[in-house]
């Protein structure tokens, strides 16, 4: 049930992206401090509220000294364990109150050398986030896309078809090299714009058809 996770790191910080559900949550502090050697976590991002993505932040935050950060429409429903819009109802589990900072559409932060880009991309949810290093071409895409074969989800609270399709639309126009789905496998080069032109056919179909 837990969305993929993703870790930049250098030879002194790293940075999360999603850290999954509370359920892991211990055996995911393990498998961070296998990738960093230097325990440094500084910062965790989150690309939206929902618990399969945020749940276990409140725990990560806590052991690593991390900062969280999420798009200012999540920040209320994270801290006020809100059962509804964070989906934790679906997974008949609390989603941990979690106190993170609001980071809007362009906030950038630092990994090394490189500037990794907030991208606003609503859609599955009105406070979904997608994570750009634009010097090398990866976008980390949350559950805008959640595989190749599989397009994301728009029938969930906050969650709305006509976003999700023009936040299809905005990455299109991205020059990526790869593309990092919340449970597919990557996918490089040309594949990234055929997958995409299929996800937004399947949205201009649904639009149409409603």
């Amino acid at each position: 049930h837990d969305t993929s996770m993703t870790i930049l790191t250098d030879d002194r910080e790293a940075i999360l992206i999603d850290t999954g559900t509370s359920w892991h949550q211990v055996n995911t502090e393990e498998r961070i401090r296998s990738k960093i050697q230097h325990g440094n976590l500084a910062t965790i991002l989150l690309t939206h509220r929902h618990y399969d993505t945020a749940g276990a932040a409140a725990h990560l935050a806590n052991i690593f000294d991390s900062t969280i950060y999420a798009h200012g429409n999540a920040l209320n429903p994270l801290a006020s364990n809100d059962q509804l819009t964070t989906w934790a109802s679906r997974f008949d589990s609390d989603m941990p109150p979690t106190t993170a900072q609001a980071i809007e559409n362009g906030w950038q932060g630092v990994i090394g050398n490189l500037e990794i880009e907030a991208i606003h991309t609503p859609g599955h949810t009105s406070c979904h986030t997608s994570f750009l290093l634009e010097e090398l071409g990866i976008l980390v895409a949350g559950d805008l896309f959640p595989a190749a074969t599989t397009p994301g989800r728009t029938d969930l609270p906050t969650g709305n078809l006509v976003q999700m399709r023009d936040s299809m639309q905005k990455i299109r126009d991205l020059d990526l090299d790869t593309l990092i789905p919340s449970r597919g496998e990557t996918i490089r080069s040309d594949a990234i714009e055929e997958s995409l032109n299929k996800h937004l056919d399947f949205f201009d179909s649904m639009i149409e058809a409603k």
